[in-house]
């Protein structure tokens, strides 16, 4: 499996610079039909050691229908990642934090809670990102947004001492708003030791606002949480419907129907190795 390495801590900074459940509210996330991660001509996406990726590790290329890889995704058709050369992106971090600096327990790693597309939606003008993170020194976390042509959008940094499990965070009301139709590849990198290095552990994704389909629109009028999840999830909106999803398993840890829709949300995109980490907010 190949991985990007980076060269420099200079290359890095660049980089950087109340629902009641019912069996009728199922939450099921369908991911887009051209669901597929950028292409790039120096290797695959890296998902880290915490799965067995197949041989040459990429996402599909495909012009029509996607991989579903479970029953809470249902992806829209029509949405993907940017195609570009020169991209790529890191679901789990590439390095691995230093195992003296990791809990006894839990995962090791920075993830990043995307498909394995490493794309997703929003309608959302200023989204929640979600990152599993695990026990480390780090203080600071580096948060960057760019747009298609590699612009900087927005760029912050976050406390994250002491903060381990998985992390929502909020774009801040004086962040710019996300532009409808437009993409954006995020980028979170932990300064592990207070510093970035070219060893620091970072992962990145792609997201793109959209209009709310009639669907949705309607869900987003209700308070229902768990029917908004639903509505966000049968409409590919990936982002605001794990958000959702979170806010109501934060709110309600001991409903098991919750528990349960959460954990099989984070299962069918492969990610069943963080399903117990705690939900923990940095904003």
């Amino acid at each position: 499996m190949k991985r990007r390495y980076l060269v420099s801590a200079l290359s890095v900074t660049a980089l950087l610079t109340s629902s009641i459940w019912t069996s009728a509210y199922a939450v099921k996330f369908t991911p887009p039909a051209t669901n597929s991660a950028p292409s790039q001509a120096t290797g695959g996406a890296s998902r880290g050691n915490l799965f067995t990726p197949p041989a040459r590790n990429s996402a599909p290329s495909q012009a029509t229908g996607g991989a579903s890889r479970g029953n809470l995704f249902t992806p829209a058709k029509g949405n993907s990642a940017p195609q570009q050369a020169n991209g790529g992106a890191s679901r789990v971090g590439i390095y691995y934090l230093n195992p003296s600096t990791a809990g006894a327990s839990g995962s090791a790693a920075l993830i990043a809670l995307l498909p394995q597309s490493f794309y997703g939606t929003t309608v959302s003008e200023r989204p929640t990102i979600m990152v599993h993170l695990p026990a480390s020194n780090a203080e600071e976390a580096v948060f960057s947004l760019k747009d298609e042509s590699g612009n900087m959008h927005y760029t912050t940094t976050i406390p994250v001492a002491k903060k381990v499990g998985v992390v929502a965070f909020k774009l801040p009301a004086n962040a710019p708003n996300l532009a409808v139709g437009k993409k954006y590849q995020w980028f979170l990198a932990l300064k592990v030791n207070g510093q970035l290095s070219p060893s620091t552990p970072y992962v990145d994704g792609w997201i793109q606002r959209i209009y709310p389909s009639a669907d949705v629109a309607t869900a987003m009028q209700q308070k229902d949480a768990l029917k908004q999840a639903t509505a966000f999830g049968a409409n590919g909106v990936w982002y605001d419907c794990l958000a959702t999803l979170a806010t109501l398993q934060a709110a309600q840890p001991n409903n098991p129907s919750i528990t349960k829709q959460w954990e099989e949300l984070l299962s069918s995109v492969n990610l069943k190795e963080i399903v117990k980490a705690p939900l923990v907010s940095v904003n």
